[in-house]
């Protein structure tokens, strides 16, 4: 079947990229990079499914992407438009966008920016119809977002180290489901570098999100965090903490609050390393009293271990954070336990999403830099819980890993491979659970015949097993692209 979607026009960034040129002034160093490209894609499986129909795709396409770094701001600007044309059916021919756009610009050395991000992304439909679709096989929607911010920041050498902004965001899907228009803000308010004696820090954020006018559904989120204490640069240092949640749902089955207050200690090993315990009283109805505590160990900036326990409206929470750098190698490893609401990106049928779940995301990349290769390691794991008793999908859990790496046999000549494999559960209320498994291999390679010419080819085999039958595909897929770069 073929996908439906509306052309965006994307003069509108366009115009986005000329207006920072011209307020930038002659100090910006600014790059601009169009290309086109054609290529061919074989396929022994297009549908992705148990009955296979193979088609030759022809692709055309043409980008553009711009970089501009200047005194008091920056931009980047990747758009990329393909034309699909299918041999075994004209119907499935179609046309796909690409964005990827962030920029912020200083105001006359005040402190104060503004900023705007973008993107179009082709994600899949639902993913439990089938989570690796891509625009080749098709089952995919389009997704745009955009949002603009106004802000301020000030020098944190002084004696406040400050951070505000407001925005204003909106959300489209080619096939309507999660639009919303939202805004929110966010504060950070810090002691300056310049402050010996105590220590403060304060985060804040607001942020609404409303479904379009022709659905039901809108929600709230409201955060604060507050510590304050005696500043040393070793020993012990006594504080204060408040901590205040507020996700205010389509029903009240939907919303949680969560207050909580307490003394708590630092004990510091240097100014960059820290443990924490504190006793913290709470003042709602959803956790009783509670210790907590975290740990931050930095002791070089290229190196940091972070962990925290206490409890919000979900109850227990865990936070953990581990990053290091050198020369060669780069390990960062993140868990982190945020509400989201109207995330398309991972819808699954039976879905509402106005409705407000829990995200448990863990995060492991790693790579080696080589002279002459390059090799990465990424493993995930994705949990989300309704947060009402209504939702179809009550627990819906995902994890994976992925294998990649690339060699220059020659300065002309790359050769490229990768491994991924990811698993997908979803526990259902009403029929059957389900369970999804991904294997996919790749090889290929990236010949330069010219300075901007290059060609890129490679075989891929994928395949999807499932606790559904009429799930389950093996697809073999050969490709073929020649770019050309101005």
């Amino acid at each position: 079947m073929a996908m439906t979607r509306k052309r965006r026009n994307p003069s509108i960034y366009v115009i986005g990229v000329a207006s920072f040129v011209s307020m930038s002034g002659y100090s910006a160093d600014v790059t601009f990079t169009p290309s086109v490209d054609v290529g061919l894609v074989f396929t022994d499986n297009v549908d992705r499914e148990p009955d296979k129909t193979a088609s030759f795709i022809t692709t055309i396409g043409a980008g553009l992407k711009a970089d501009i770094l200047a005194t008091e701001g920056y931009l980047n600007f990747d758009y990329q438009i393909r034309q699909l044309l299918y041999s075994d059916s004209s119907d499935r021919d179609d046309l796909y966008n690409d964005l990827d756009f962030v920029a912020e610009k200083g105001i006359a050395h005040s402190g104060f920016f503004v900023d705007a991000n973008a993107s179009i992304q082709n994600v899949a439909k639902s993913l439990d119809d089938d989570a690796a679709a891509d625009i080749f096989s098709g089952n995919t929607v389009e997704n745009q977002r955009g949002e603009i911010g106004f802000g301020f920041r000030s020098n944190p050498l002084s004696q406040i180290d400050l951070e505000s902004r407001v925005f204003t965001r909106v959300s489209r899907s080619g096939d309507r489901i999660g639009d919303y228009n939202g805004y929110g803000a966010s504060v950070s308010f810090a002691n300056g570098q310049s402050i010996k004696d105590v220590f403060w820090q304060i985060d804040a954020s607001y942020d609404y999100k409303k479904g379009r006018e022709d659905e039901i559904g809108d929600t709230r989120y409201t955060a604060l965090s507050e510590t304050l204490g005696l500043q040393t640069i070793y020993g012990f240092s006594p504080l204060m903490r408040l901590n205040y949640e507020n996700l205010e749902g389509s029903s009240d089955l939907n919303s949680r609050k969560t207050v909580s207050w307490g003394p708590g200690v630092r004990y510091f090993w240097h100014k960059r390393s820290y443990a924490e315990l504190s006793y913290n009283f709470s003042e709602d109805d959803v956790n009783p009293d509670f210790w907590a505590g975290s740990l931050n160990f930095n002791p070089t900036p290229r190196t940091r271990l972070y962990l925290e326990y206490g409890k919000r409206f979900f109850g227990d929470a865990y936070e953990f954070l581990f990053s290091h750098r050198n020369r060669r190698v780069t390990n960062t490893v993140s868990y982190t336990e945020e509400p989201v609401s109207f995330d398309r990106t991972n819808f699954t049928v039976g879905d509402r999403p106005e409705d407000i779940t829990l995200v448990r995301l863990l995060d492991w990349t790693s790579t080696l830099d080589l002279r002459r290769s390059q090799y990465s390691f990424s493993l995930f794991g994705r949990q989300e819980e309704a947060l009402t008793v209504f939702s179809e999908n009550q627990d819906e859990r995902s994890y994976g890993t992925r294998i990649s790496g690339n060699h220059n046999l020659t300065r002309r000549f790359k050769i490229n491979g990768a491994y991924e494999y990811a698993t997908y559960d979803f526990d259902r209320l009403d029929g059957s659970n389900q369970n999804d498994d991904y294997h996919t291999f790749d090889i290929g390679a990236v010949y330069q015949h010219l300075k901007k010419l290059t060609s890129s080819f490679g075989y891929r085999y994928s395949t999807r097993q499932s606790s559904s039958s009429i799930y389950e595909y093996d697809e073999n897929r050969f490709y073929y692209d020649l770019k050309m770069s101005f």
